[in-house]
């Protein structure tokens, strides 16, 4: 039987008195979840004790989810914040045969808050790629969340920029660069981006993801990947054993995919 305890906090839009609105208490082993996030945040706008406490507080909705699981289907309404505390999940485009384009990871720190905010359906799924923690969380909650943490609703606002930012760069991936050069490309980004939650140690990351993942991510064949990685390793750019990836020469993988990290 799952525990709660009330982690109570103040919604100030009721009138004539605060109410609180308790929230479930984090489950055993969930104390370490919201340092992504909270790394992400505080690296825009510093946070105060009282912004950690609160997002320490949303583990609290984090559950277990199997890989392939579609959280949002397309043209989904969420009534909830998603929130990404480890593994790795995508935004995904499907036809009508199956064929799968992903348009972006959602790594530890990352969130989906389109339906809690404005109620708008996706343009697109909100699917696992690997074995997850996610978090959803309630509106009246997320809201109260940006309501009485300024800083908190500041970072996010500048990590949706990030995250267009991202999208656009994507597409010039796909548009403009070779398949060697866009795959460099996005090893770069997944290094600075994990770099900045604390998920790189000297140059080497979790990369659990399947070379067809890899395949649609880059819009490129799951063989053509495999020759790709095969030509990083043979140059001495990359090793990956047991899907950990490290960047042996940083400097000229950035140069091959021509990679400058202002935009994330």
């Amino acid at each position: 039987m799952e525990m709660t305890a009330p982690i109570c906090e103040i919604n100030p839009t009721v009138s004539g008195g605060a109410r609180l609105r308790p929230h479930p208490a984090p489950a055993p082993g969930d104390d370490g979840l919201a340092s992504a996030l909270a790394r992400k945040l505080d690296a825009v706008a510093p946070l105060t004790e009282q912004d950690r406490a609160a997002l320490a507080g949303l583990t609290g909705y984090a559950r277990p989810v199997e890989r392939h699981t579609v959280l949002l289907e397309q043209a989904g309404v969420a009534d909830h914040a998603l929130i990404v505390f480890a593994g790795f999940a995508s935004r995904c485009k499907r036809r009508m045969s199956g064929q799968r384009q992903i348009i972006a990871y959602l790594v530890p720190g990352d969130l989906c808050d389109r339906g809690a905010l404005h109620g708008y359906p996706l343009d697109h799924a909100i699917e696992t790629l690997t074995r997850c923690r996610i978090a959803k969380v309630p509106r009246a909650v997320y809201l109260d969340l940006l309501g009485l943490h300024p800083r908190i609703a500041l970072a996010l606002q500048h990590a949706r920029l990030a995250e267009e930012a991202t999208a656009h760069e994507w597409i010039a991936n796909i548009g403009m660069r070779s398949g060697l050069e866009r795959t460099a490309h996005l090893l770069c980004e997944l290094l600075e981006r994990l770099g900045s939650i604390g998920q790189v140690s000297d140059g080497q990351f979790d990369l659990p993801l399947t070379q067809v993942d890899l395949a649609d991510t880059l819009g490129l064949s799951s063989v053509h990947v495999n020759r790709v990685l095969q030509t990083l390793r043979r140059d001495g750019l990359i090793s990956l054993r047991d899907r950990r990836l490290r960047i042996l020469a940083p400097r000229r993988l950035r140069e091959l995919a021509e990679f400058e990290a202002g935009y994330l």
